[in-house]
């Protein structure tokens, strides 16, 4: 990949993270703020208390003291939009140019205090701390910080000149501010670079986790649930009900099983073709889902067989529910066939305190099936039960 080529992915991942350096930098303003509070508080009761007794250096010290304190004003002002804007969810596009004005705000006032400096002493601290710093703390695309550093190097070597008459002093000062100003640059766009490479990582490794908890879901549905109807499937109802059987034999409380049989299914498909019967079946599938309580449990059982679980259901309620069903489906306008479609239900209803393991009431709601539609199809029949076994005294 070529140097331009490099630049310009650089360019877009830039743009990529820009909101997301915009809130850190918000909230390392937040705290470096109340930070340089502190210590401009700290430098103004220091340099207030000073007393040389010479005029130059006290109008030094007040003078110091003054910008100091004039700092601690604009920081804690800094502090308090920051403060607030972390709140805030969503940002204005010149909003992410104010870290960079606050850097170029605080390399301003280096340069102020460097040349009040001169006054006692050929000093630029000042100005190389305040480079280093705003490159540690802020994060600042390598544009923009080395556009602020440069900007602040010119203003410092062209101040200089007024204030300094030795020209290999002033020529030393120019240089060193300019190395701080170029480290500053180098430390600034390798902690860009490193925040840019971590941000992306993290958001690609959020999706990647994100494409797996999906994939998981997915996974966990076409192992649980028909696709054609969206209900349970076969071995899914058959967990569930072993559960609910062993529930409500614990509690000594009714369950009814029910088993749906789609009648005449076969002349669907055979007329109408494939894609027409499974539309049947969908449609069913939702009538059936709006008619029963949400604690039912329904699952397509085979081709056109359906089959509901009812917890805590005697005969007289399960019975209804049944003819309810039927009758719902018999009138329902389904798939806009010209013939009505039927249902042949069998029901099975284990009494309260009575113990059966599910492949007996499987059984005895199968055969239950079988009567109705030996019966001519389209009617409910209620299996009949064996005489209730005490689950406790087994009798």
């Amino acid at each position: 990949m070529s140097i331009l080529q490099t630049l310009r992915r650089w360019a877009e991942e830039d743009q990529r993270v820009q909101e997301a350096a915009y809130r850190r930098n918000l909230h390392v303003l937040g705290i470096t703020a109340w930070g340089m509070v502190a210590l401009n508080l700290l430098h103004v009761a220091v340099f207030a208390l000073l007393d040389f007794g010479e005029p130059v250096r006290d109008a030094w010290a007040r003078q110091i003291a003054l910008a100091h304190g004039v700092m601690a004003l604009l920081m804690l002002a800094l502090g308090e939009w920051s403060r607030s804007r972390q709140a805030r969810a969503a940002s204005r596009p010149w909003q992410h140019g104010v870290p960079a004005l606050t850097a170029g705000l605080i390399l301003a006032w280096a340069i102020l205090l460097t040349l009040l400096d001169q006054a006692i002493s050929s000093s630029i601290n000042a100005f190389v701390n305040a480079a280093v710093g705003i490159a540690i703390v802020f994060l600042l695309r390598p544009r923009s910080a080395l556009a602020i550093l440069v900007l602040a190097w010119c203003a410092l070597a062209w101040s200089l000149g007024w204030t300094t008459q030795d020209q290999a002093l002033l020529t030393t000062n120019r240089m060193n501010a300019a190395s701080a100003c170029v480290l500053a640059a180098l430390v600034s766009s390798l902690l860009w670079r490193r925040y840019v490479q971590t941000e992306l990582l993290q958001r690609a490794l959020a999706d990647t986790n994100a494409q797996l908890e999906r994939q998981q879901v997915e996974l966990q549905a076409l192992a649980t649930l028909d696709p054609l109807t969206g209900l349970l499937n076969r071995r899914a109802f058959v967990r569930a009900a072993e559960a609910e059987l062993a529930r409500a034999q614990r509690q000594g409380s009714p369950l009814s099983l029910l088993m749906l049989d789609l009648d005449h299914f076969k002349s669907i498909n055979d007329h109408f073709g494939h894609p027409k019967g499974d539309e049947v079946l969908r449609e069913v599938a939702r009538l059936m889902t709006h008619t029963v309580r949400h604690t039912d449990r329904i699952a397509r059982y085979g081709g056109e067989e359906f089959i509901l679980l009812l917890p805590d259901t005697g005969e007289a309620h399960a019975l209804h529910l049944a003819e309810k069903l039927r009758q719902t489906l018999a009138g329902a306008p389904i798939a806009h066939l010209d013939t009505p479609v039927t249902a042949s239900i069998g029901l099975a209803c284990l009494p309260a305190h009575s113990a059966m393991d599910l492949d007996t009431l499987l059984q005895h709601v199968d055969r239950a099936l079988y009567e109705a539609k030996h019966q001519g199809r389209n009617r409910c029949v209620v299996a009949p039960m064996p005489a209730p076994r005490s689950v406790l005294t087994g009798t």
